[in-house]
């Protein structure tokens, strides 16, 4: 996951928990309602200086944006594990075709 995905979801996820509507978030930041749809559907990447006004909008520190969730963590520890998993397997088919075309050539 990449941190400008983690930030806009934190963004989209802290603004649904306090029950702040895209048009309040986007008036106490001085921006268009259009503007937050389209970052939120991650069309636009907001700017530091923009994080910082939606923290202050949505009340809280602006590294807390920054953060994953466990539920991030842990797809991203699922995917390593699967990717080891895929490559090992690659490599002991790899192994054996090497192995069985060897002595052919």
């Amino acid at each position: 996951m990449n941190l400008e995905k983690t930030v806009i979801d934190n963004i989209k996820r802290i603004r649904k928990e306090k029950h702040i509507t895209q048009e309040q978030l986007a008036e106490a930041c001085n921006t268009a309602t259009s503007y937050i749809g389209l970052m939120e559907t991650y069309k636009n990447v907001p700017k530091l200086s923009t994080i910082e006004k939606i923290a202050v909008a949505l009340d809280v520190e602006p590294e807390i944006l920054f953060k994953k969730t466990e539920i991030e963590k842990n797809e991203e520890k699922k995917i390593h594990r699967i990717t080891d998993i895929v490559i090992e397997n690659m490599k002991k088919e790899l192994y054996k075709a090497i192995r069985e075309n060897w002595d052919t050539e």
